[in-house]
C-alpha cells in the first residue's frame, strides 16, 4: 500500500436519534461506537478509491482495519434523548504507515456534547485462522490522507503506550474489587470477521461494572479510554477485573483476559 497526502474533507451526518441510539443512560454506546466504526471504514474506503469498505493484501487474503485504542468524552450526558438531533463531524488522518486514526466530534441540537477517537491498524487473519494469532498487514491499493497535526490526539497515543508498558511491567498489583467470567456470546459479541467486535469490549466492561459495582454502574458514562490488547475466539472464556481509580471520582479500570493472554484494558468514569 502506498500512503500520498491530500486535504481530507470533514464528513458531516445527521440524524433523529431514536430508541435504537438512546440506552438506559443517555446514548447508547454500544450504537455509537457500531456506528463510529463502520464511518471510520468508510473513510478508509473514501481515501483509497472504493465505493466500499472490504480490503484485501496483495495476495487477495481479507484485511481488517482492527481498533487499537478509542477514546469517548461525554460533555452533557443528559442532551441524548429520542427525537433530539445529533450531528457527526468525521475526519481522518494517518498516524504512521500502520496506523490511522479518525476524530468525531457529536453535538445535539446545536449543544457540544461529547467527541470520540478511533485508533486502528491493518491485520489479517494467519493459517490457523485463530484471533489469537492476527497478523498486522497492509491492505493494496493507495491510502490518500493527511497526517495527524501534533498533539490532535490529545495525548491518545501516549496514554496507550504508557498503560502498555505499566501492564507489561513485573511488580505487585493492587487487589481487584473481583473478577467475573464475562466470555462473549458468538451470535450478539462477534463480527462478520469472526473476531469479538470493538463495541463487544466496553459491553462486557459494563457486565462486569454491573455485578461488582451496582451504584456506580447506573451513571452516565462521560469518560471511557479502550486500549485493545488482542481477541479471542467464539467460546473461549473471557474474564474481567475491576479495581477502583482513586484519581477520578466515579472512576475504574477493567481488564479483560484470557485465560492465558490479556485482550484490553478499560477505563471508565461516570457521574450520578
Amino acid at each position: 500500500m502506498r500512503h500520498e497526502s491530500f486535504p481530507s474533507p470533514a464528513r458531516m451526518a445527521q440524524l433523529r436519534l431514536g430508541m435504537a441510539q438512546c440506552g438506559w443512560r443517555g446514548l447508547s454506546e454500544g450504537w455509537l461506537l457500531r456506528h463510529l466504526g463502520d464511518v471510520h471504514w468508510a473513510q478508509i474506503a473514501q481515501a483509497m478509491g472504493q465505493s466500499v469498505a472490504v480490503f484485501h493484501d496483495e495476495d487477495g487474503a481479507p484485511v481488517y482495519a482492527a481498533f487499537c485504542a478509542i477514546a469517548v468524552n461525554v460533555a452533557q450526558p443528559a442532551l441524548a434523548r429520542p427525537g433530539a438531533i445529533l450531528n457527526i463531524g468525521s475526519w481522518l488522518r494517518r498516524l504512521s504507515t500502520t496506523r490511522l486514526i479518525s476524530f468525531h466530534d457529536l453535538s445535539i441540537d446545536g449543544l457540544p456534547f461529547g467527541d470520540v477517537t478511533m485508533i486502528t491498524t491493518f491485520v489479517r487473519h494467519d493459517a490457523s485462522r485463530r484471533n489469537a494469532q492476527i497478523q498486522r498487514v497492509q491492505p493494496r491499493g493507495v491510502l490518500r490522507v493527511p497526517m495527524m497535526d501534533p498533539g490532535a490526539d490529545a495525548g491518545l497515543v501516549d496514554e496507550a503506550a504508557q498503560l502498555i508498558r505499566r501492564l507489561k511491567a513485573d511488580g505487585p498489583h493492587p487487589e481487584p474489587v473481583g473478577e467475573i467470567d464475562v466470555t462473549p456470546c458468538p451470535t450478539t459479541d462477534f463480527n462478520a470477521a469472526g473476531l469479538l467486535y470493538c463495541a463487544s469490549y466496553p459491553a462486557l466492561a459494563d457486565r462486569a461494572e454491573w455485578a461488582l459495582m451496582r451504584q456506580v454502574s447506573q451513571g452516565f458514562l462521560i469518560r471511557r479510554r479502550i486500549v485493545f490488547l488482542g481477541n479471542v475466539d467464539p467460546a473461549e472464556p473471557l474474564f474481567a477485573r475491576l479495581w477502583c481509580d482513586p484519581m477520578r471520582a466515579g472512576g475504574h479500570h477493567i481488564t479483560l483476559a484470557a485465560q492465558d493472554r490479556l485482550i484490553a484494558h478499560v477505563s471508565t468514569q461516570k457521574m450520578a
